[in-house]
């Protein structure tokens, strides 16, 4: 899950909000998506459905769990009678009934959004279906997400390029003018000094300039364009 993705969150809290008020019954919504360190409760409709999550993460065992792991929807009418996550069960009598429906993306499970209910006797199709749909849209703002973040990463290191790249132009003018040689010559020298300095080409380029500017190079200023706004005729 990219750091960066700032109205993620925010938007999965709406989607579990909207969730929890449209179907019968009014369950506990919680959005868990796959973490390094375990479980990680992204959005939920009731602090309690976020605390079932970290019961599961620390059991080790549960529905959302499985979900996750196996890629298919988890399902359980009463929990009391229901063996399979004893350990979780053990630590919470709150939950008689739950439906997780896992978060697929090219190929693989990433997170669960889970229905939590105090009520035993499971959940109707009808609600199903809609989580399922839910969940579909909880891909798309992901994928949307993610997409937006690495393009904002190859926009800072396009910059970055730019920037470097406009350093060494100058340190290569400067080496054509003092040796009097092309500027593949330059770079040939450039290089060797790099690597025999075992310094990055483009500081040797910034010491090249700054020795002969005295005082750093100058980076250029690279303006973002301007936002696209609707034609408010159209």
């Amino acid at each position: 899950m990219p750091a960066d993705i700032e109205d993620f969150d925010r938007v999965l809290t709406e989607c579990v909000t909207i969730v929890s008020r449209v179907v019968p019954d009014s369950p506990m919504v919680s959005v868990t998506l796959c973490a390094r360190t375990g479980l990680r409760t992204v959005a939920c409709s009731h602090a309690k459905a976020e605390l079932f999550d970290e019961l599961q993460s620390a059991a080790g065992q549960g529905p959302v769990l499985d979900a996750i792991g196996h890629g298919i929807a988890v399902t359980a009418d009463d929990l009391t009678a229901d063996s399979r996550w004893r350990r979780f069960t053990a630590d919470t009598t709150e939950v008689r009934s739950l439906y997780s429906e896992p978060l697929e993306w090219e190929g693989s499970s990433f997170g669960a959004i889970t229905l939590y209910s105090g009520d035993a006797g499971g959940f109707a199709d009808e609600t199903r279906v809609a989580v399922r749909v839910t969940a579909d849209h909880i891909v798309l703002l992901y994928r949307t997400a993610l997409d937006a973040a690495r393009m904002r990463e190859i926009a800072a290191q396009l910059k970055e390029a730019l920037n470097t790249r406009a350093i060494i132009d100058q340190a290569l003018g400067i080496i054509m003018a003092q040796r009097r040689c092309t500027s593949h010559q330059a770079f040939e020298i450039l290089r060797n000094v790099s690597q025999v300095k075992n310094v990055k080409l483009y500081q040797v380029a910034a010491t090249i300039v700054e020795t002969v500017s005295g005082e750093p190079p100058q980076r250029p200023r690279f303006e973002e364009p301007p936002q696209r706004t609707a034609d408010p005729k159209k």
